[in-house]
């Protein structure tokens, strides 16, 4: 329990002190690179922006500008890429969502998915509600009123001031654990997809991870897949409406 609540605490401390340009990017190469976007001198741009990444991956601003780069290169997939890497960063940025959903319009793929069942839509709805940094400062918040009811339950000189300072901790205290399993749940919603993009201009889905098995169907540049499984130059992929194969690693990018 106590490693658990550690882990909690590390992690709200990387979910909120995230700053969209990391001390280790250098403000000065991102000046540059979205001076060359403006002028757009594309290529330089996309240039300046990788070289960027290599110090810092966790910055969506930097995905965000080299995916509008692709984009005006032509570079769907690529394109892509950044954007969603930029969601999983800052899901709830509108101008991501928007952009993404423009670069999927390109797509020569359109796959119908699965309907989330109605308890799915609904529990996707509510974690989504807030994002993953307000339901953990929720959590927290909580726990410190909790904690000040305790303190208020030992302090306390009246028998009845001191069970309703009691009962307030207890409830509390299950209300902040409510609120730090949602925020859990909403990391693993956010980070724990196992994303890819098509890189290929086409790619055969196969039967199994061999070059000589089977052509199921055929997937274009820039569609999403999901990674199920992983072996020496293959990836299990399932798409949006459930169908799986194999895919050789070259043909696809981890988001």
């Amino acid at each position: 329990m106590k490693n658990s609540f550690i882990k909690y605490i590390i992690l709200i401390v990387i979910l909120i002190g995230n700053n969209p340009l990391h001390a280790s990017t250098s403000p000065l190469l991102f000046k540059k690179a979205n001076e060359l976007y403006r002028g757009k001198q594309y290529a330089q741009s996309i240039a300046l922006y990788d070289s960027i990444l290599k110090e810092n991956k966790t910055n969506y601003l930097v995905y965000y500008n080299l995916g509008n780069s692709h984009f005006k290169e032509g570079n769907i997939a690529d394109a892509i890429l950044n954007y969603e890497r930029a969601k999983t960063l800052n899901p709830d940025d509108e101008d991501i969502n928007y952009n993404l959903k423009i670069a999927y319009s390109n797509t020569v793929d359109k796959i119908e998915p699965i309907p989330l069942l109605f308890y799915q839509r609904w529990w996707q709805s509510f974690l989504n509600a807030l994002s993953t940094g307000l339901w953990s400062v929720l959590s927290i918040s909580i726990l410190w009123i909790s904690l000040a009811a305790g303190i208020a339950y030992i302090f306390a000189k009246t028998v009845s001031f001191k069970r309703n300072m009691f009962l307030a901790s207890i409830n509390l205290l299950i209300l902040s654990g409510i609120c730090y399993y949602i925020s859990m749940a909403s990391h693993r919603l956010i980070y724990g997809n196992h994303g890819a993009i098509v890189m290929e201009a086409s790619a055969y889905i196969k039967s199994s991870p061999d070059e000589k098995s089977t052509n199921l169907f055929m997937l274009h540049q820039g569609t999403k897949v999901e990674i199920t499984e992983e072996t020496k130059g293959w990836k299990k992929i399932k798409i949006a409406n459930g169908n799986v194969g194999w895919v050789a690693t070259e043909q696809v990018e981890k988001i």
